[in-house]
């Protein structure tokens, strides 16, 4: 579960059960912090990542590393208020095929729950208490 705590003149902590803490900003504050769109970037990021290990580990294959890039988009001039697309790079640290390469975005993209979720859309339920 993510918790999020403002209280006034702070920065938005975001916490997780594990006790990791990230503060959050808009977009026009110049905190150093990430934005929504930041984390979202990220859970694209960390998901394909988590995906290419599981890939690399099974397969036996000989990728010392590899960086993702996700760069969102968001909509401009439309309501509701939504990004319009993600473009993400993937670079290994590896000379491999081009057949290996497209194998393993194929796959880090098909097994990326975060992706998925995104590309097929999901209800968000909200209660107030």
């Amino acid at each position: 579960m993510i918790r999020l705590n403002k209280s006034t003149d702070r920065a938005h902590e975001i916490t997780n059960d594990g006790g990791t803490v990230y503060l959050a900003k808009s977009g026009k504050s110049d905190l150093d912090a990430f934005t929504p769109g930041d984390f979202l970037n990220s859970s694209i990021a960390i998901c394909m990542g988590l995906t290419l290990d599981a890939l690399i580990e099974r397969d036996g294959l000989d990728i010392p590393g590899y960086t993702i890039e996700v760069d969102g988009t968001k909509a401009q001039d439309v309501r509701p208020s939504r990004m319009e697309k993600f473009d993400v790079k993937i670079t290994f640290d590896a000379d491999i095929d081009e057949k290996l390469k497209n194998r393993l975005i194929k796959s880090a993209k098909r097994g990326c729950t975060m992706g998925n979720t995104i590309e097929h859309g999901v209800p968000i339920n909200v209660i107030a208490e």
